[in-house]
């Protein structure tokens, strides 16, 4: 069925004197300012009143994101939603503070209590735009996961994004954690791609400044056999249930493939992993040289991978291949948990916010581990 939306949404030829399409193209801009509806999205509509009847029976149903988007834009200037996702700033790992530490694998199933302290700590209160939180959990007792279903439970999710944007800050969501996928999902590909749509379609509707699939995609799909295909099914999944900027968070030094973004409209993202160990480089030092997993790529350290993804993508948007991308990091610091961790080297927040200032430097559009700004 992915396969045959893709095809429907590039290739299906318009009518332009047909009623129907000339009600999507006047919905399109009376929910988006006026503007003229890109083909695509005329298709996408028409592929819901054809091929969806049971989910849209009516056209209202049909082009509702539309409408519910035009809602949030109307009350985005005065919550934590005016923030600009192109520069938003977030402390992902921060605090130390191990009641609070890694809150995005459990704002769910926080109190609204606990989630107001956590919105008060000062490295999300007074240096962060945006708050990252997990959608859909599953069972991992060190990070203190719990099992949690976002379609299951809409209204609580709707509780925890609506308390981060009236907190002033903007919801980052991944849709799902690899423990979700894994235990709840039965790593189903088939199951994973709904999940997906879904999840992205509710979190759009609430309020959200981009999704992500989940954590290390590689870790899940590599290169190898048809993993590149699946995760470009990931992506279109997303895409077909939100408009919403998509970004894609990999393992330590590893580039993002520009297949994920393939024929994929709006915004897409590269929320680059530097690992923690990597030296900052960015003055040609040998010490600093680093090699990416497969050993196939040499960096000066993170901020030549940082760069090299930034110009790769660059060089791939100019070619067509995606509409736009934006370069960005996602992790290069962690601060002490606990006595033993296998995360090092620690530092603390200025150290973290002084790494990201170079890392923007070097390429990157947004910090989301050490919350830095450019200067």
């Amino acid at each position: 069925m992915a396969d045959g939306y893709e095809y429907f949404k590039r290739t299906h030829k318009l009518d332009e004197f047909d009623p129907l399409v000339q009600k999507i193209r006047s919905r399109y801009a009376d929910t988006h300012d006026g503007k003229f509806a890109p083909d695509g999205a005329v298709r996408h509509i028409l592929w819901r009143l054809l091929f969806e009847r049971k989910r849209f029976p009516t056209f209202d149903a049909a082009v509702s994101d539309w409408v519910k988007a035009q809602d949030v834009e109307a009350i985005r200037q005065d919550t934590g939603l005016r923030h600009p996702w192109q520069k938003a700033r977030a402390a992902w790992l921060y605090p130390g503070n191990r009641e609070f530490w890694l809150a995005s694998q459990r704002m769910m199933t926080w109190s609204e209590q606990k989630l107001a302290q956590y919105l008060n700590l000062p490295e999300i209160k007074d240096h962060s735009t945006h708050v990252i939180v997990n959608c859909s959990t599953g069972h991992r007792p060190y990070m203190r996961e719990r099992k949690f279903s976002a379609l299951k439970s809409p209204k609580r999710v709707e509780r925890v994004l609506t308390q981060i944007i009236e907190a002033d800050k903007s919801p980052i969501c991944f849709l799902m954690s690899q423990e979700y996928f894994i235990q709840v999902l039965d790593a189903s590909h088939r199951r994973l791609l709904d999940e997906l749509e879904h999840v992205a379609s509710l979190v759009q509707s609430i309020g959200c400044a981009f999704v992500i699939p989940f954590r290390e995609l590689g870790e899940i799909y590599s290169g190898k056999h048809d993993g590149l295909q699946r995760r470009t099914e990931m992506v279109q999944a997303m895409r077909k249930g939100c408009e919403l900027p998509i970004a894609i968070h990999e393992r330590g030094l590893v580039e993002v493939p520009v297949s994920d973004f393939n024929s994929t409209d709006g915004d897409c993202i590269s929320l680059l992993q530097t690992s923690f160990r990597c030296p900052t480089g960015g003055k040609n030092r040998p010490e600093d040289r680093v090699t990416n997993p497969s050993g196939h790529h040499e960096y000066d350290g993170a901020c030549g991978f940082i760069r090299s993804n930034y110009e790769r993508m660059r060089d791939w948007q100019e070619k067509g291949r995606m509409e736009r991308h934006t370069n960005a990091v996602g992790e290069h610091s962690i601060p002490h948990v606990f006595q033993g961790q296998p995360w090092l080297p620690t530092r603390v927040f200025g150290s973290a916010q002084r790494r990201g200032k170079k890392l923007l430097k070097a390429g990157a559009a947004f910090d989301l581990s050490g919350a830095a700004t450019k200067e």
